[in-house]
């Protein structure tokens, strides 16, 4: 079976270094203090996270450490309590958005988007529509459909939601993969945006710690929410991932990721045409158009049935939207690129090209 379906990077080395870097962090706790054997939210982290708002540059008190993006996506939508209230979403947006916030009672209203993501205008129509409480992006890199942001929409959106009092929830899981984007959320407008950063696609999902950073009003509630949905992250975890951050690791890793996301991305598109969507050079994943007849379950079958695992559209279809007729091509669920371009030809093949 050919896994098309992940799109974080793996090296065949990180398995190793990853080891080494938590080895580390455990011969490094000092195992006479108690509080390192204490839930981390009631301050044993606190180094750790002055360390993380250096490398985010924000105040420590608005840098706080969780696990993984999704955990972070999770703790925004509860310190800002969005349970049950209505979240503007593209109407093709990433899966973890729908299923938290369906989760939490919450009511997505799906918003047309272009090349470049949400539309500032069908934003502003689904306010005015109805009280729209938050929206989430992802403006750099999109998943599932590999688009960014230009500055100027950026500042758009910042503009409907500071007319609205919007809430932004921005998960910038690929911005890696495009290192020249315009500046995040968090940037242009801090009073209202949780910005998210994990390390599964920069680095491995295996570290299990992401990054949030908080507008300064939700500052306060912020130890409960860890405290309700984790009693803390994992000290050694948070200690292993500032180490290869802070070491260059990281920057080093991301680089090669870079440059093999390339070589990968031009493979994949030589293969699919026009059918791929236009995305950034180094992204390794793409939205496929399917051909007049073929249904994205029925595309996704048909590859399975090839032994090929292919995410179809439906799962990333905010809630009364048509499912379009795409599948979203993964390019990191194989280590061996060769491997990746079998399951593309694979692909290729079924739907017609």
């Amino acid at each position: 079976m050919i896994d098309l379906v992940w799109n974080f990077p793996l090296f065949a080395e990180q398995g190793a270094e990853w080891q080494g870097y938590l080895r580390r962090a455990v011969d490094g706790l000092r195992v006479e203090d108690a509080r390192e054997l204490r839930p981390t939210f009631r301050g044993a982290d606190a180094g750790l996270r002055e360390r993380a708002a250096r490398w985010l540059g924000v105040e420590a008190e608005r840098a706080w450490m969780v696990c993984g993006g999704h955990h972070g996506t999770l703790v925004a939508l509860l310190a800002a309590e969005l349970g049950g209230k209505t979240i503007a979403v593209e109407e093709i947006t990433y899966t973890a958005i729908l299923e938290q916030g369906k989760m939490l009672g919450a009511k997505l209203v799906g918003c047309a988007f272009d090349g470049e993501g949400l539309l500032p205008e069908a934003l502003r129509a689904a306010c005015e529509a109805e009280k729209v409480s938050a929206v989430f992006l992802m403006p750099s890199v999109h998943n599932p459909l590999g688009i960014v942001a230009g500055l100027e929409r950026r500042k758009a959106i910042v503009e409907v939601a500071r007319e609205f009092d919007l809430v932004i929830i921005e998960d910038d899981a690929y911005g890696f993969m495009a290192p020249d984007a315009a500046p995040n959320y968090a940037v242009l407008a801090p009073e209202r945006t949780f910005y998210v950063r994990g390390l599964s696609k920069s680095y491995a999902p295996a570290t299990r710690t992401g990054f949030i950073i908080v507008p300064q009003r939700f500052v306060g509630v912020m130890e409960h929410v860890i405290k309700n949905t984790t009693t803390g992250t994992s000290l050694v975890h948070n200690a292993a991932a500032l180490a290869l951050i802070e070491d260059g690791t990281l920057d080093r890793v991301m680089a090669a990721k870079l440059e093999e996301g390339a070589r990968r991305n031009e493979m994949a598109r030589a293969l699919l045409g026009g059918a791929a969507a236009p995305g950034p050079r180094c992204a390794w994943h793409l939205w496929l158009s399917l051909p007049e007849g073929l249904t994205a379950a029925a595309a996704q079958k048909m590859c399975l049935e090839r032994d090929v695992m292919v995410s179809g559209a439906g799962g990333f279809t905010a809630p009364g939207v048509e499912v379009p007729r795409a599948l979203r091509i993964g390019m990191g669920g194989e280590v061996e690129r060769e491997k990746i371009a079998d399951g593309v030809r694979i692909v290729a093949g079924v739907i017609g090209l």
